[in-house]
């Protein structure tokens, strides 16, 4: 506080005096305790009490006796304000003054915004930011003292700085099939400081600050079937960190094994039991054919070839599977052949003249893929491997006069 000096003016209050002499029931100074009109300068006592009281004596010519008077100087306090430091608050916060001010009589908040105080009389107001004042970013509040007269107000000022809280969004969780890789376009995020993408499994972001990275899902999170991608934002201080995630579905993709070839005998169904869909959603057999499964959506069903199958000789049995979404189907076949029963007539007894040889000319061989000739004798065929060959009959046939042939 600046020294409070008080100039008495008491020209036409004295009169008849010989002498003056000024005294203070205070510790203040006077420019002189002699003079008339002295100027008064209050010391540390009287500004705590708040007044002083100061005596003017003056010596009268004698006989004449003294005569004095006093008057009270009452020291108003200069208020003072401290409004506190600068400080940063999150949007969305309150902020309580932490401010200080003396000699008040009274208290009056004010901001260069839009905000609110709860209430602006008191030291540590509450004050509340406007989404005006939260765009801006930054607002000024204005502490004014009020003094008592004729003291001057006291007026002090700080910046409230306002950070914006980061928002992220990870985007839809996504499904994709396995040996593909997924574009994380749908990810957004405002207000952010810096970003950060990480994986609950194995795989690996083309970049894990860049804001919509390409992930490769790693051989945990295929086996897995999924994996948990989350994206991390600091924004500035003092705001918190803001995170979101999103799961990633990884379809495997469906693979067809029909088997491996196969023959059968015409009469004969086929069972599929070497087949295998590995990750099928769901399973169809077809046929070139016209022979009928069991139940054609079965990995392992039992096929039965129609009569035109066995005069084709062979059909083919197509396996298709289909994958979860959004992976592709796959197909695969084999080849059944059916063979045919070989069907032989060695044709209708006969008889020779012994020393003649006979020629089996009324044989027959349907579906045969080889032929040998037998007997029960002991003659002999020219060639024992063809339809017709030549019989002639050796002596224990002729002594027995008849034998068979086949």
């Amino acid at each position: 506080m600046l020294p409070f000096r008080y100039l008495y003016n008491s020209a036409e209050q004295q009169s008849n005096a010989t002498s003056l002499a000024w005294t203070t029931s205070g510790d203040g100074s006077f420019s002189s305790t002699t003079v008339l009109n002295p100027i008064y300068t209050p010391g540390a006592n009287d500004l705590i009490a708040g007044t002083v009281t100061l005596t003017l004596t003056a010596q009268s010519a004698a006989p004449c006796v003294e005569a004095s008077d006093a008057m009270v100087l009452t020291i108003s306090g200069q208020a003072t304000a401290n409004a506190g430091v600068d400080a940063t608050i999150c949007e969305g916060s309150t902020y309580t003054m932490i401010a200080t001010a003396t000699n008040a009589t009274a208290i009056v908040w004010t901001t260069s915004g839009t905000g609110t105080f709860t209430d602006a009389t008191i030291e540590d107001a509450v004050y509340t930011p406007s989404q005006n004042d939260i765009d801006d970013g930054s607002v000024i509040l204005t502490m004014t003292v009020i003094s008592a007269s004729p003291c001057n107000n006291a007026v002090d000022q700080m910046i409230l700085g306002i950070s914006r809280q980061a928002v992220v969004y990870a985007g839809i969780d996504a499904t994709i099939c396995e040996g593909s890789t997924y574009e994380l376009t749908g990810a957004t995020t405002s207000n952010a400081t810096s970003l950060l993408w990480t994986t609950s499994g194995d795989g690996s972001f083309s970049s894990t600050t860049a804001l919509n990275p390409v992930y490769t899902p790693g051989v945990a999170d295929i086996a897995a079937g999924s994996a948990v991608l989350t994206l991390t934002s600091l924004s500035a201080v003092p705001c918190g960190v803001a995170s979101d995630n999103m799961v990633l579905t990884i379809s495997e993709q469906a693979i067809a094994f029909a088997g491996n070839d196969a023959t059968i005998c015409e009469g004969s169904a086929y069972s599929l039991s070497d087949a295998t869909a590995t990750n099928a959603a769901s399973i169809y057999w077809t046929t070139s054919g016209t022979g009928s499964f069991n139940n054609p959506t079965l990995e392992n069903p039992v096929y039965t070839p129609s009569q035109n199958d066995i005069l084709d000789g062979f059909v083919n049995l197509s396996m298709t599977v289909n994958s979860d979404p959004p992976c592709g189907g796959d197909n695969d076949l084999m080849v059944l052949s059916i063979s045919r029963t070989a069907n032989v007539y060695a044709g209708a007894n006969a008889t020779i003249c012994e020393g003649s040889d006979i020629t089996l000319s009324g044989a027959t061989a349907v579906n045969a893929t080889s032929i040998v000739w037998t007997t029960s004798g002991d003659g002999s065929f020219n060639n024992a491997g063809i339809i017709h060959p030549v019989y002639t009959p050796g002596i224990s046939d002729i002594t027995r006069g008849q034998l068979p042939l086949h």
